[in-house]
């Protein structure tokens, strides 16, 4: 019997002592060590954060462009809206994230973990994901083009109506996750899901296959 992998992601490289900074002094910049709690960041352009602390940003219908934050805490952040292009989330915790119909565009995401996320309707666009967790996450209704997921699980996430066709799965788990009414679940091709995620596809395959269930 082969044994359950335990996925665990690093936390964040927090320095216990940040100092604090101003929004308005972020573009065309890199700082590390800082605290942004609570702040409202309404863009960000050519940012580099390390290392800080970002927990429940504002960021609401914000606009970043080529904004990189490696080894931050973003928990409880409000994302909703925000249209996210160009960028990386590097050894990152987004715990109980608001990201309601964001966009991400071409963003790299590695070593991250992302636990309680509101994420329905968000669009998911040229999106590479490597060794990230997604926990407990409601993507109801997300759209995925051109997203490569590697090394990555998916656990107790609502992923129902969602549009799948544009995934590709290297080394992906689902487990526990709602299914119900999603499209393009060939994308999931390579990809493990446990027996009742599996059950939960067969309307959906047999829809896809032209196949009739039923009397």
């Amino acid at each position: 019997m082969s044994r359950r992998r335990a996925w665990t992601i690093p936390e964040p490289d927090v320095p216990p002592h940040l100092e604090p900074a101003d929004v308005a002094d972020l573009d065309d910049a890199t700082v590390s060590a800082v605290d942004l709690t609570g702040a409202v960041v309404p863009g960000l352009r050519e940012a580099q954060v390390d290392g800080s602390d970002l927990s429940r940003i504002r960021a609401g219908s914000a606009r970043w462009e080529r904004v990189t934050l490696a080894d931050c805490r973003l928990d409880g952040a409000d994302l909703a809206n925000l249209v996210w292009r160009d960028g990386s989330l590097l050894r990152c915790s987004l715990r109980e994230v608001r990201m309601t119909g964001a966009l991400l565009a071409r963003v790299r995401l590695r070593s991250v973990l992302l636990e309680g996320a509101q994420a329905t309707l968000t669009t998911w666009q040229g999106v590479r994901m490597r060794s990230v967790v997604l926990r407990g996450c409601d993507l109801r209704e997300a759209t995925f083009h051109d997203t490569v997921l590697e090394d990555v699980l998916l656990e107790d996430c609502v992923l129902s109506g969602a549009q799948l066709s544009g995934l590709q799965c290297r080394d992906v788990q689902l487990r526990g996750c709602r299914l119900d009414g999603v499209a393009g679940v060939g994308a999931l091709r390579g990809a493990r899901l446990a027996e009742e995620d599996a059950a939960a596809l067969l309307p959906a395959l047999a829809r896809e296959l032209g196949i009739a269930i039923g009397g």
